[in-house]
């Protein structure tokens, strides 16, 4: 008996680089099967204008401030502390269910793709250069039901809305996120409009696959895959509804896709593992293993998050190796420093402890390596 794996956006933390995408496959080459789920354009009831739309009563308070005076670093202040309230604390971070802009207002709560579509469209309205960011996270899996859910992040990135008061200083970008534990400096990937729709569409359809509806998951997967043809994880999400209903030719296809698209191809290559091996096809199969091991090899993320593992469970020494892994192969990841000063911390060795601090705060988070700092000399860690 074989998981089935799906993409939902999950927020969970980091900041990263990303490499630019492939052409994506025209719609005329998919295997689309519209009369075997009974598709109609209708199911999908969230436009992209409904998605941005504010609250009438946010859009009053808005109306409020005198903005257009403002330079960028009190409009991003005000942004915060209207939005998310004075401390920040305002918010509560849930998963598990997307939302509109307006419905996050009201619910004052959301998962990460929520508070982003809400934080951007406050950026709008108060004519800020606000960016949305897919970002690179290391791979998580959260088990639900008999489904096992990989978590991926968006952010909002604000261009020269620098905090600092002084109008010599140079203007500073400012990332704004929703769970900092983990995040670092690197960029991520600009997306559009388009982009995060096709996002909440797929988010939409996970939730409804997991439910059993469908012919409601085939519609918004369909419209994901419409709205950003060059976001992978429709395409593979749509492969595990084809697999549920028995489509297998559809599904391998689906998933060559999702391959061609993605810059970190973990999960389809697992995927199309799973579905050779219960086709009895061995020797491709292998094939595939071989190259999903090659990938996590190579991957920092896999490192650190195989190091953020051991270090849950205990288990030190592996932490520390799989962590010095990820700082052998990668550069400015800010929180490979951070979970090794709190392994070496935990091992006994203070002096390499002190020196990933010092790495931190030699990169500019002087203040984050000194709360680590006083956190584990607290044994808080």
């Amino acid at each position: 008996m074989f998981r089935t794996t799906l993409w939902i956006l999950v927020c969970l933390a980091a900041l990263a680089g990303c490499a630019s995408q492939p052409a994506a496959p025209g719609a005329s080459q998919l295997p689309w099967r519209d009369s075997a789920f009974d598709y109609r354009p209708e199911m999908v009831t969230v436009s992209r204008d409904e998605l941005f739309r504010l609250d009438p009563q946010l859009q009053a308070k808005l109306r409020q401030l005198d903005h257009e005076s403002m330079p960028s670093w009190m409009k991003l202040r005000q942004l915060l502390a209207l939005v998310f309230g004075p401390d920040g604390k305002s918010f509560a971070y849930t998963t598990g269910h997307s939302t509109v802009a307006a419905e996050t207002w009201r619910l004052q709560r959301g998962d990460c793709l929520s508070l982003t579509v809400l934080t951007y469209a406050v950026a709008q309205a108060l004519h800020m250069r606000a960016e949305m960011q897919d970002v690179s996270i290391p791979v998580v899996y959260d088990r639900r039901g008999q489904f096992d859910v990989i978590n991926q992040h968006v952010n909002v990135l604000f261009r020269g809305a620098s905090r600092q008061q002084l109008e010599e200083a140079k203007p500073l970008d400012v990332t704004v996120d929703f769970e900092p534990q983990l995040a670092s400096r690197q960029r991520g990937r600009a997306l559009s409009e388009n982009g995060i729709l096709a996002r909440y569409y797929n988010n939409i359809a996970t939730e409804h696959l997991a439910q059993g509806r469908t012919a409601l998951a085939y519609a918004h997967f369909k419209a994901s895959i419409n709205a950003d043809p060059a976001f992978a994880a429709p395409y593979g999400n749509l492969a595990v509804l084809y697999r549920e209903v028995r489509m297998s030719l559809e599904a391998e296809q689906l998933l060559q896709h999702a391959l061609v698209l993605t810059d970190t191809p973990d999960v389809p290559l697992h995927a199309l593992h799973q579905l050779l091996v219960e086709q009895g096809r061995g020797a491709e199969a292998l094939r595939y293993e071989r190259a999903l091991q090659a990938v996590r090899s190579r991957d920092p993320y896999h490192w650190i998050q195989l190091g953020r593992q051991h270090l849950d469970e205990g288990e030190i020494r592996q932490a520390i190796g799989a962590l010095e892994q990820a700082r052998n192969i990668s550069s400015g990841f800010d929180e490979v420093h951070r979970y090794l000063a709190v392994a070496y911390w935990r091992a006994g060795d203070v002096r390499k402890a002190r020196e990933e601090l010092a790495v931190l705060a030699s990169r500019g988070d002087e203040t984050g390596a000194a709360k680590l700092q006083r956190k584990l000399k607290g044994n808080q860690y």
